[in-house]
């Protein structure tokens, strides 16, 4: 009876375990469903540490030799495909006038040498560069000098021959073949920009831009992107905040080569996947007036930070998110950034690298710094603690995402994943090559499998993770990968903990 009795036990069981495998979803890959054949990748906005970089800047000479290779090869880690450069021309050449009111330049002055030390790293490393000013000259920034109305605005011709003879410059003359992409003003729709939400004004800019990149025959290194616009609704703009998008697509196509736009969800619509929705509909909607490249030129999260031990920090500005010091920040932006490619963007930058290279206004004030990097390169010099300099946590996942997902990919559809909270992204190389991330921002452990015969996919990936208790670095605190998966069948068989990334790659860079 006993033996009977364990018979039917073991069957039991056998049964469960069977009818348990086939109940694990099963989902695949589509080479054939791409969802971008003009991937760029991704990227980090980049600046070269305007209130440290030479002896005269508010806080000295602080970026020395070793501070800047320290950050170099933080980004050669990540490898960014493209990096945002955005500056001001009184930060640079622009030294102010002389008697007759013509502006006096110095191509050769302290600060732009730093700038080149930054293009040339981006030279070197073939990163594509947009290229930019905050705005109009001694607008916002270097008030003190009393030159505000030194140029009427965005659509003055004396400003725009001023950017033309910069690009000429660093396009001729210093041969940077990695500028790519020029932008006119920082998110000229918000009541912040020195255009404050003008569109007429920043589209007659645009327009004579233009004209004088062509004449100077510097249209076929460069080209215009914008409009730069954030989703913020400025109540003085007659377009509300996307709808600048909307209306270049419509207005000026012919102008730019390539549009952008800015945001910063919330934590909350990043989670129950209401951003993708938002971009997508976008997106489809500037593809079908002119298709291009649309790169999300400014990510980040806004929400309430919830890093109790920093929020006191006498050094952080309101214009901060002391989530990054977070582990869940590195969950959020790798989904924010998994949405963003599978909505349709080409590229999306990370706001942004490192505390160091901005203030709030950028007046200089070391005790409001913008706390969104991945790290501070001046932590010992700026705020008396040396491991503020440490990598935080998302530096984890946006640096992996950033330097598994290359350029010569093509971004193509995961079908019938439907998790709540769990979403993947898929690039794939014509070599055969393949990377996949998955993001589960749920509560819970999920399991599935992914059927690659669809693919010609290499038989051993490197796999990635970052959880709360496991996410493996070396001795600089760079991902390394935790195991190495050998694909079985064409099947990969996933288990992703709650809160957590994983990315499965054979692409080598």
């Amino acid at each position: 009876m006993k033996i009977q009795n364990s018979i039917a036990l073991c069957c039991v069981l056998l049964g469960f375990s069977a009818q348990s495998q086939n109940s694990i979803p099963i989902v695949s890959i589509n080479p054939d469903e791409v969802i971008s054949n003009e991937f760029i990748g991704s990227g980090i906005e980049f600046s070269a540490y305007p209130h440290a970089d030479t002896k005269d800047s508010e806080w000295g000479k602080l970026m020395t030799d070793e501070k800047w290779q320290l950050v170099f090869d933080r980004v050669s880690f990540i490898k960014p495909k493209i990096a945002r450069v955005m500056d001001q021309a009184n930060w640079r050449y622009l030294k102010g006038f002389d008697k007759s009111g013509n502006p006096i330049i110095d191509f050769e002055s302290d600060q732009m040498k730093a700038l080149y030390k930054l293009l040339d790293y981006c030279e070197k490393n073939k990163i594509a560069v947009i290229l930019g000013e905050w705005g109009q000259p001694y607008k916002v920034h270097d008030t003190h000098l009393n030159l505000q109305n030194s140029f009427t605005g965005a659509n003055d011709p004396k400003w725009i021959d001023l950017i033309v003879k910069n690009l000429n410059h660093l396009i001729k003359v210093k041969k940077y073949s990695c500028i790519k992409y020029y932008n006119l003003v920082n998110e000229p729709n918000g009541d912040w920009a020195t255009t404050d939400g003008d569109f007429d004004q920043w589209k007659e800019g645009i327009v004579l831009l233009h004209k004088a990149i062509k004449k100077e025959g510097l249209d076929k290194h460069i080209s215009i992107i914008g409009p730069d616009a954030t989703s913020f609704n400025n109540r003085k703009s007659k377009y509300k905040g996307l709808d600048w998008a909307r209306q270049t697509a419509l207005q000026i196509p012919d102008l730019l080569e390539a549009y952008d736009v800015h945001d910063y969800p919330s934590k909350e619509s990043i989670r129950s996947g209401e951003f993708q929705k938002t971009f997508s509909e976008l997106v489809r909607f500037t593809d079908s007036v002119h298709k291009k490249p649309f790169i999300l030129g400014e990510l980040g999260l806004k929400g309430d930070p919830s890093s109790k031990e920093h929020l006191g920090d006498k050094f952080t500005s309101v214009d901060s998110q002391l989530s990054v010091y977070d582990y869940d920040y590195g969950v959020d932006m790798a989904d924010a950034l998994i949405q963003s490619i599978n909505s349709g963007f080409d590229a999306v930058i990370a706001w942004d690298l490192d505390d160091a290279m901005h203030t709030k206004d950028d007046k200089g004030n070391k005790y409001q710094l913008k706390r969104w990097g991945m790290f501070n390169s001046l932590g010992k010099e700026l705020t008396d603690n040396k491991a503020d300099e440490d990598l935080r946590p998302w530096f984890y996942t946006w640096s992996i995402m950033t330097r598994y997902f290359t350029g010569d990919m093509k971004i193509v559809k995961m079908d019938n994943l439907n998790v709540d909270k769990v979403r993947t992204l898929t690039g794939i190389t014509k070599s055969g090559d393949i990377t996949i991330a998955i993001v589960n921002n749920s509560d819970k452990e999920t399991i599935f499998k992914i059927d690659t015969k669809k693919l010609k996919a290499k038989s051993v990936l490197n796999k990635y993770l970052y959880s709360e208790n496991k996410r493996p670095v070396d001795a600089r605190g760079f991902p390394v990968p935790s195991e190495k998966i050998n694909v079985k069948a064409n099947t990969i068989q996933v288990s992703i903990p709650a809160k957590s990334v994983i990315l499965y790659t054979s692409y080598q860079p």
